[in-house]
């Protein structure tokens, strides 16, 4: 990360971002929600 030009604080909001991410799917996954729409790859 850091050769991307980010510095400690950079690093620290990214992992923020993948950690609200990864909590809210895994909340989702308990609930067992089912998404109303598929994901696109073009």
């Amino acid at each position: 990360m850091r050769k991307l030009g980010l510095d400690d604080e950079g690093v620290l909001e990214l992992m923020a971002v993948v950690d609200l991410f990864s909590g809210f799917n895994k909340l989702m996954d308990g609930l067992q929600v089912e998404p109303d729409e598929k994901p696109w790859y073009g």
